[in-house]
């Protein structure tokens, strides 16, 4: 209180000095030197005092808005770079894995987040492509037929298998044996049976019927099994104990496959007069020869 009452002493006498100085100066009596003379030195310094208070005071009423919120100062705010999507995020409609909160679907199953992932363009302009094809297809296959059946494109590949197949025994008929023979072709039946009316019928019969010497080779039931390979190999090395000679010496390997071929396209024939079932059932399925002791018919 007493350093305000002398502040206020002091601020008078100021004022009181200045008003001297300006009655003064419009009488032209009074100088500056004088001014300065009459005005003493701790008025000056109470000035600069007051001045420094009343920045101090300024000071802390900024401080007490800030401090409030009444008053905010401007900062500077760096906004980071946005990242570009790669192409893959762009091609797949995915985000980077710092920003898949934005998809989380707050289900949560043993640790595993469902994310709303959204469904590629490409994946679904191919789901409509398939669409598309599923009904020109239909369309080819069933109404206007211009694409070949399966049974069409079966007969046709069976034909290029037969011409493929005589053609390489033709050059590889002596690497012929019981180990890799397989049926043959029309034409190569038909020589076969040449071959056969000329060499086996006497034994066997014009039409494979058999008769006194030789078996029927038109029934289920064989002596040696009844594969393509088994005849082929019967033909071959003969059974001499049972009269049936070998006939590797007189027929070339793919002669003997012929004949084996002509043999296996008399089964089913039943032809007049055969003779008694020999031998043991024989039924081959799927190219597999199943003995008659475990086929249970």
């Amino acid at each position: 209180m007493k350093s305000s009452i002398h502040s206020n002493k002091l601020v008078t006498g100021l004022l009181a000095n200045i008003l001297i100085i300006t009655s003064g100066s419009a009488q032209g009596t009074f100088t500056v030197k004088s001014l300065t003379k009459s005005i003493p030195l701790e008025t000056y310094l109470m000035i600069a005092v007051i001045l420094v208070e009343l920045a101090l005071v300024l000071f802390l009423i900024t401080m007490m808005f800030q401090f409030l919120g009444l008053y905010k100062t401007k900062t500077a705010t760096i906004e980071a770079p946005v990242a570009k999507p790669s192409l893959f995020q762009r091609l797949n409609k995915t985000v980077a894995i710092e920003d898949e909160i934005q998809l989380d679907l707050n289900h949560n199953y043993d640790g595993i987040r469902e994310l709303d992932n959204k469904t590629p363009n490409w994946w679904t302009y191919a789901f409509y492509f398939t669409i598309l094809f599923a009904v020109v297809y239909l369309y080819r296959m069933f109404v206007s037929e211009s694409i070949p059946s399966q049974l069409t494109e079966l007969k046709a590949e069976n034909q290029r298998a037969e011409a493929s197949m005589t053609q390489l025994l033709a050059t590889t008929a002596n690497n012929v044996d019981e180990k890799n023979v397989t049926l043959l072709g029309t034409e190569d039946i038909i020589k076969g049976s040449m071959t056969y009316k000329a060499n086996c019928a006497v034994c066997h019969g014009v039409s494979g019927e058999g008769n006194v010497v030789g078996p029927n080779l038109t029934d289920d039931y064989w002596l040696h099994n009844g594969s393509i390979k088994d005849i082929f190999k019967t033909i071959k090395y003969g059974f001499p104990e049972k009269g049936m000679k070998s006939w590797a010496a007189d027929f070339s390997p793919l002669q003997i496959a012929q004949l084996s071929s002509y043999v296996k396209s008399l089964h089913g024939s039943n032809p007049p007069n055969a003779r008694e079932k020999q031998g043991a059932l024989f039924v081959e399925s799927d190219g597999m020869v199943v003995d008659s002791m475990q086929v249970t018919k």
